[in-house]
Parts: structure tokens; sequence; C-alpha cells
């Protein structure tokens, strides 16, 4: 049966919900051990020692807790497509009450990537069946679960750079991925071709004064006083400094003093934010500006120091992976729930592999009815019957990608 087949895409569908308590309980064992970014040890050893028993050629300790299977011919004449899953949890405390809540005081799966595994595990289940059955001999599929979506190391590298530079993209030519998405309808998905998700930089900047008594300001120079005056430089960047048609932000998510005296004038503030936008130009430009408001800091008399770091690339989609998937999408679950997906001032370091290789990334619909959960808080959660669906959906792309000529 061709994979372009309806009854192909059904029979797939079919399977995956048949193994639904099965990828439920991959989520909710990892969902109740999260790990953070780096640290995915025993999230790691559940996943690799799950794919051995399904016959891949498993290749641990990639990026530290990163892994690669493959399985399918390894002639280098073949196709090999790619699926991803991220690992790593979030230091957040989770909402108590969950039957499978995190165990692990102060960290939590609040991004989905618990279901993210889950659904390539499942995947790799349905991959397995096909390849072992006879109907698929040429072509192979490997399955990438990397380590550290959420963060990045002493050097600035995120897992997904890790990864590549381990070459676990070798003798690849396309790659999936997908992403819970709580404001997308449970068996809807979200995708469009081209830009999707934005680009992000990352900045710390450190603005000094000089300290002196809250009875006495004029002896000092108020490092408070001189942050206020770049922050609201900061907030003109946006609006005046670039061209309304080209979509950017930029926020300030923290800013804190050295010192914290009801008397004490601050000598030293540091703020922290990120900076998003989808054209490339734009990272000098936004960096250049960011330079120039800090610069209020120097001609008021104190000075400052700017860190600024691309953190990830934009995620782009390539235009002929992403109609197959769409294609394979509409066969599994109706034309009218592959929903268009709107640009998103989000970030995911699958920007670095979309750079790399002709990829698709979209959001899977995670809603649950009446009870939105939000990512990256406390009581986020999804619809399970999601899981399904978005193992069926990656093994059908996968699998019609190395049919397609």
């Amino acid at each position: 049966m061709k994979t372009t087949e309806a009854a192909f895409q059904q029979d797939l569908l079919q399977q995956a919900r048949l193994a639904k308590s099965t990828i439920v309980g991959w989520r909710r064992a990892i969902h109740s051990n999260p790990e953070l970014s780096f640290c995915e040890k025993q999230t790691s050893t559940l996943v690799g020692d799950t794919l051995a028993k399904l016959s891949f050629k498993v290749t641990r300790g990639i990026a530290g807790t990163g892994l690669i299977a493959d399985i399918g011919s390894d002639s280098g004449n073949d196709k090999t497509i790619i699926i991803r899953a991220d690992l790593d949890a979030l230091p957040i405390e989770e909402t108590p009450g969950l039957e499978y809540g995190s165990q692990n005081q102060g960290v939590m799966h609040a991004c989905g990537h618990d279901a993210h595994v889950a659904c390539a595990l499942g995947a790799a289940s349905l991959v397995a069946s096909a390849f072992q059955s006879g109907a698929f001999k040429n072509g192979r599929v490997r399955f990438l679960f990397q380590p550290a979506e959420e963060m990045v190391n002493d050097e600035g590298k995120s897992g997904a750079a890790m990864m590549i530079a381990e070459n676990a993209l070798a003798g690849a030519q396309a790659m999936l991925a997908l992403h819970v998405f709580p404001d997308v309808p449970m068996g809807e998905i979200s995708i469009k071709e081209g830009q999707f998700l934005a680009a992000c930089d990352s900045f710390d900047i450190r603005v000094r004064g000089s300290q002196s008594h809250g009875a006495y300001p004029q002896d000092g120079i108020d490092a408070i006083v001189l942050s206020a005056q770049v922050v609201q430089a900061i907030q003109t960047i946006i609006s005046r400094k670039k061209s309304a048609l080209d979509p950017a932000v930029m926020s300030l998510g923290g800013i804190k003093s050295t010192t914290y005296r009801h008397n004490i004038i601050a000598e030293e503030v540091t703020l922290t934010g990120t900076a998003r936008y989808f054209d490339a130009s734009l990272h000098e430009k936004l960096k250049y500006e960011l330079s120039q408001a800090c610069e209020i800091a120097t001609i008021l008399g104190g000075s400052y120091s700017l860190n600024y770091v691309q953190d990830n690339p934009p995620v782009i989609n390539d235009p002929a992976i992403t109609n197959l998937v769409k294609d394979c999408a509409a066969k599994l679950i109706g034309e009218n729930n592959v929903k268009p997906a709107q640009l998103q001032m989000g970030a995911d370091d699958f920007g670095f592999f979309s750079a790399a290789i002709p990829s698709c990334y979209f959001f899977l619909g995670a809603e649950i009815a009446g009870d939105r959960r939000k990512i990256h808080t406390p009581n986020f959660d999804i619809d399970e019957d999601c899981l399904p669906i978005g193992a069926a959906l990656l093994t059908s792309a996968a699998l019609t990608y190395l049919e397609t000529d």
C-alpha cells in the first residue's frame, strides 16, 4: 500500500490510537521525572533503552545526554529523514495535584517536551513496524533526541547547535519536528511554510554609577536613575529605529541592583532581556541600537557594559517538506483540521536545524477543551488525545518522504 493512499494514513492513525496507553505512559513517566537542560540522564536512558528494544541502531552520548537512533537502509544512496524531539524541562515549580506531577522540586515539563518525546517514541514504534513488515526496504529514518532546547551552555551553545557540531545530521536530507501548543484545539495542527518562529537574541546590561548615602545623592551617581533612562530609551528602539513592516520585539525580563537598602544609592544595576525578529539583518541593527540606548548612562556620568548573544536563528520551514506534511495531515485528520499558522515571536533552537537542512516544524493542537493551559506556567498540561495524532503524523510524513521521488 502506498503512503499516499488515505487508507495507509488512516491505518497509521488507528495503530497509534491502539498504542495510546503506551505513548501516554512514556509521557507521564517523563513528566513525573523532569530534568533540566544538560542534565537529562534518566530521560535519555529511558529513550535509548526503548529505541534499542525496537531494533534501532542507537548512538548515545551526543552533546552530553543527546542521542540518535537509525532504522532502515544505511546505503549512501538512500534518503534519510530525521524526526527530532527535545528532552529538557524548566526550572518551574509545578502546581500540586496532578497524578503524574513532577517529583523533582522546582523542575517541571512546562513546555511539553515530555509530549514531544512520547510522540517521537510512538512514531519510532510505528516506523519500526513498517520496516520490519518489509513494506519499506529503502531509505532510513533517524530519531534525534537533543538536550538543552531551553538554555545554552557556558559557551553560548544550545543542544541543537551542539548536536550539529557532533555530526548528528550526517547523511540526512530532511527533518521534522512538532511542538504541542495549547492555543490550537486538540485534533488540529497549525502549520505554515517559510518563516515561522522568530530568531532570539539575549542580552545582559550592567549599568554602573557610584554608591552614596540616600541622604546625599549628590555625592554619588545613581545607577537606578541611569537604568531608568536606559529602559525608556530601549522602549523606543522597536517603534522608532526599524521599519514597522519588519516584525520584531524587544523585552526586558529582569532588573536588579547590587544593593537593596532604603538608604543606599545603588552603584550598579543589571538588566536582562531578549530581542526577537525574522529579518537576519536586524541582529546587528538591534544590537547597535541597544548599545546606543545604553550610552545614556555614559552621558549622565556613569558607565555600562553590554553582552549581546544570538541564541537561536529563526525557524524557517521548507515549502516542499511543509506541503508534504500538510498533505499527510489532511489524509490523517481531515483537511479542515489543517490550519494555517501565523508568525510566532516565540523561538526554538530548531532554527539551527532548519538553517542546516530542509525542515518542517509544526504545532500539534493540545488544548484541554475549556481549560487552556499556557506554556511555561506552573499548571501547564495537555489533552493527551493529541499524542497518537502526533506520532501518526510524524510517521506518515517520514515514510511518505522516503517514498517520494
